[in-house]
């Protein structure tokens, strides 16, 4: 049985999660609406061994928004890809590496 975020016992369990750094000063990074704000948070979601959980719970509970196991949500559904807003770019834009702590 999986233990839920709001668990007395799942607490524990999720303490180690690469998005958990006790202030919560990471919070606005994972509920961007900037693209490259979404792909920081998604980088940092790779490597968190929470991070299929993570998505099966905020998928139970219908997360509106945000960045949840690596994966985007908006208006409840899972999207692959966020769009910017306007006419695709001429050029590509490189892609963005996660901050190392």
């Amino acid at each position: 049985m999986r233990a839920d975020v709001n668990d007395d016992e799942g607490a524990g369990a999720w303490a180690g999660a690469e998005c958990r750094d006790g202030t919560g000063a990471l919070a606005s990074l994972f509920f961007s609406e900037q693209l490259d704000d979404i792909a920081r948070a998604k980088a940092i979601c790779a490597g968190c061994p929470l991070r299929e959980p993570c998505f099966e719970v905020a998928r139970d509970r219908r997360e509106p928004y945000g960045v949840w196991g690596g994966r985007l949500f908006f208006k409840g559904k899972v999207l692959a890809v966020k769009r910017p807003r306007g006419r695709p770019p001429k050029v590509a834009r490189p892609e963005v590496a996660a901050l190392s702590a």
